[in-house]
């Protein structure tokens, strides 16, 4: 998986965007945007599991922030545990950092839902299974449960993984309207070309498939030797809430299996989390 600076920058155009305002320019609704606050979300997004640790001036490149400016937001999450800071000028996120990212996880009713039925996928089918949401031109895993296998891809909670060439982002792109699904196109094409112009023709054969079958196949696209069932998660407003998908390599699970087997376990498991978005909805509107 890709995740350099080009994919970071991807992510955080449109706070840019916004943080790079003229105060002039702002309307009475921009008065309520926070910039020093966005820039600070835009260097703690520079963190991954590919990069957990970064000097200044590689912050500075990712972000596309001034210098100045990212030493003064480092040193204030220096103070507040959210950064810690390493030998030769390096950083990695503390645990004030880790604790948020913790709680907002655990405020997800719906992966502790998803949990036990996405375990035994991926114990049955020695596979892998993700439930993740949409970042940007990315798809963020906030959960993955692992079979035993030792082929399966190094991807964890917390991990992105780009919609243009990802299960994960095809079941996104699949499930939108035809509008917005342009729109996210032409984001692709200008951010992620290169991506997109490798999938592009065989996201428009899993599309032919999720419209005939309900889920979409990747095989081979977001790495040689493996491939995805995935599957659109819809409220019942028909809003994409999240993706699952589940996958293996080629050598310990099938085509036909993955197809056949899985894939229709992933729509049933999506229908029931479906269910449960909108009776969760319902509560929280009894309790108004």
């Amino acid at each position: 998986m890709r995740n350099g600076p080009d994919s970071r920058a991807a992510r955080t155009t449109e706070r840019r965007r916004l943080t790079d305002r003229d105060p002039a320019e702002d309307g009475p609704r921009d008065r309520q945007f926070v910039t020093a606050l966005a820039r600070g979300l835009d260097v703690l997004a520079c963190f991954s599991a590919e990069h957990p640790e970064l000097t200044g001036s590689e912050i500075a490149q990712r972000t596309g922030l001034p210098q100045p400016t990212v030493w003064r937001l480092c040193h204030t999450m220096i103070e507040l545990g959210v950064l810690v800071r390493l030998a030769g000028d390096r950083m990695r996120p503390g645990l004030a950092a880790l604790r948020l990212g913790s709680s907002a996880l655990a405020g997800l009713d719906i992966v502790d839902l998803a949990r036990p039925a996405m375990q035994a996928l991926a114990d049955e089918y020695r596979a892998a299974c993700g439930l993740a949401v949409r970042e940007g031109t990315q798809m963020m895993i906030i959960e993955r449960c692992h079979g035993n296998n030792p082929l399966l891809t190094n991807l964890r909670r917390g991990s992105t993984v780009p919609i243009a060439v990802s299960g994960p982002g095809w079941a996104f792109l699949a499930g939108l309207d035809t509008a917005p699904r342009q729109r996210l196109i032409a984001t692709l094409r200008e951010q992620d070309p290169e991506r997109w112009a490798h999938a592009r023709l065989a996201f428009e054969r899993a599309l032919r498939t999720f419209r005939s079958s309900g889920f979409v196949i990747n095989s081979g696209i977001f790495h040689p030797d493996y491939h995805t069932a995935a599957v659109p998660v819809f409220d019942r407003n028909g809003t994409i809430r999240f993706t699952l998908n589940c996958g293996a390599p080629l050598s310990t699970l099938s085509g036909e299996q993955l197809r056949d087997q899985v894939a229709p376990r992933l729509i049933r498991l999506a229908s029931q989390l479906r269910e449960a978005l909108s009776m969760d909805v319902d509560r929280r509107g009894s309790a108004l």
